[in-house]
């Protein structure tokens, strides 16, 4: 069968990397994080698979995203990590998300708004070098006891964020900062959770502090750049099919701008795929696509709906039809979102939140 633009996520991956990933945190809790539609692969059918699969809770950065969550896994604990507007609050309230706060302004309002029999649960987030949310180390003790002093709020996590896990000598600042603070804190109620590892800090910080780890590009099967693996396996593989194959003359121009003059005769196909489905238009004239098991080359620019790509060198000349694989397995060869991110030069995490347009995200066994 011919797809034009096909995401698969293989359900058995995602189950895997959750476990993987439980053992990789040395046993710790892992809360799954969906945020950005889970990276691309479904925020229901995530949140779904990492709840059965043993996730402590499911975090997201929205409260869209957070009611999505709950329509598909009632049960589960769903944690907002940034700071809802003032006009959702009561929404987060009424809906009994978990919530992190970083100012005094936010608890006091939590607080008008929660009632003691039914407390809003909070996190305390503090910025040990992030920059982003976060209060100051200095207040955290402060703050700390406002929560657990107020009735109609619950002290549920103490959290920060590692802005550069893989920097030995800036992350071990920075956790002598956090156990400053944890050291100073009134004394945490029980079943209080401690949460600072990130997906970078889970592989490369295995003593960070916490009882918790908060990931969501593992569990996607993608390594951040210089970290180990754990064993993960990749969930998401991009197809596409040839829509037309044509012969161009040495000599040619190919694409937008003329940037590509073919040296030899070549056989070009054309993948209905382009920036418009969040194929990264920096891999003009530097990505590659799988088509029978081999590599081919895109040629000149990525344009909006389509790659024009070389196969010339293609054992049997491709027909309209034929799979084209973006990333994932194609006999011998494979393309990573790392590989792919790379040739883009970007991370990772963007080629994941960038999939859009007419892409079909479809679960498989």
């Amino acid at each position: 069968m011919a797809w034009r633009n096909r995401v698969e996520v293989s359900y058995a991956a995602l189950r895997h990397n959750l476990v993987t990933v439980q053992q990789a945190a040395g046993g710790r809790g892992v809360i799954a994080v969906v945020k950005a539609d889970a990276y691309g692969l479904g925020t229901q059918r995530c949140a779904r698979i990492y709840h059965e699969a043993g996730a402590a809770a499911i975090a997201v950065a929205a409260t869209s995203e957070a009611d999505r969550v709950r329509a598909a896994v009632p049960a589960a604990r769903i944690l907002l990590l940034g700071s809802p507007l003032p006009e959702e609050r009561p929404a987060v309230v009424a809906s009994d998300y978990e919530v992190c706060c970083t100012t005094r302004e936010e608890l006091q309002e939590f607080a008008a708004l929660a009632r003691p029999e039914q407390p809003q649960g909070v996190h305390l987030f503090i910025d040990t070098g992030m920059g982003r949310a976060g209060c100051a180390p200095a207040d955290a003790a402060a703050l700390a006891r406002m929560i657990v002093e107020t009735p109609a709020l619950a002290l549920k996590g103490v959290g920060t964020h590692y802005p550069m896990a893989v920097d030995d000598a800036v992350s071990g600042e920075q956790e002598a900062v956090i156990a400053e603070v944890l050291a100073g804190l009134p004394e945490l109620p029980e079943g209080c959770w401690v949460h600072s590892a990130n997906s970078e800090a889970t592989l490369m910080r295995p003593n960070s502090p916490g009882t918790v780890v908060r990931c969501g590009l593992l569990l996607t099967g993608v390594v951040p750049p210089g970290c180990p693996d754990p064993g993960l396996r990749p969930a998401m593989r991009w197809l596409s099919s040839i829509s037309l194959v044509k012969p161009l003359p040495a000599g040619h121009a190919v694409s937008y701008n003329r940037t590509v003059i073919l040296e030899r005769d070549s056989l070009v196909a054309l993948v209905p795929v382009g920036y418009a489905d969040g194929y990264p238009f920096r891999c003009s004239g530097r990505g590659r696509v799988l088509v029978g098991g081999r590599s081919c080359s895109i040629l000149g620019r990525v344009t909006m709906d389509y790659l024009v790509i070389d196969v010339t060198d293609c054992p049997r000349p491709p027909v309209p039809g034929d799979p084209v694989v973006l990333v994932g397995e194609d006999g011998d060869e494979c393309i990573t979102v790392a590989e792919l991110a790379d040739r883009a030069e970007t991370i990772p995490y963007d080629v994941l939140c960038g999939l859009r347009g007419r892409c079909e995200v479809v679960g498989v066994p």
